[in-house]
């Protein structure tokens, strides 16, 4: 009777070595990417590429009035800061530093930075059921630099 208590104990044994074997490298996986040091858009396209990858976005940037938006969720994203939206129309932004708040309302071109009011040069607004941002002046907000425009293909590159 004991021989067959000495196999059950270990492949209990080997069953939480393996287990734990697994939680670890789960855990690794959720390791935030580190944040990526260029960024490009292409109005129409629904491609962004990031460093030398390239990821699909469910809403296009676009133009409108000449200026170019993207999905906020995605810029802000990829640049380290956390958005809160609360199903209505305020959405709530803190930098990576997590000491820049931002307070943005969709339909608006207003928003607060620390309690000061600030403008930005487009509304904010939804499209296929995203919050699109005016890129220039929300990239900048973020830290990005737009370091060129190519007219004729609609690409926008940015650095960090």
């Amino acid at each position: 009777m004991k021989q067959p208590m000495k196999k059950t104990a270990a492949l209990l044994l080997g069953a939480a070595i393996a287990m734990s074997a697994t939680g670890a490298a789960a855990y690794a996986e959720e390791t935030p990417a580190p944040m990526p040091s260029k960024l490009w858009f292409q109005v129409g396209n629904h491609n962004i590429g990031i460093d030398d990858g390239v990821e699909t976005l469910d809403t296009t940037p676009y133009i409108e009035n000449g200026v170019t938006f993207v999905p906020f969720a995605v810029i802000a994203g990829k640049s380290g800061a956390r958005i809160n939206y609360n199903g209505k129309k305020t959405i709530y932004m803190k930098k990576s530093n997590n000491k820049d708040t931002y307070t943005f309302t969709i339909g608006s071109n207003k928003y607060m930075y620390n309690g000061e009011e600030k403008t930005l040069a487009a509304k904010l607004t939804v499209k296929s059921g995203r919050v699109v941002v005016p890129l220039r002046d929300i990239g900048t907000l973020l830290g990005w630099k737009v370091v060129s425009y190519d007219n004729e293909k609609k690409i926008v590159q940015m650095t960090m």
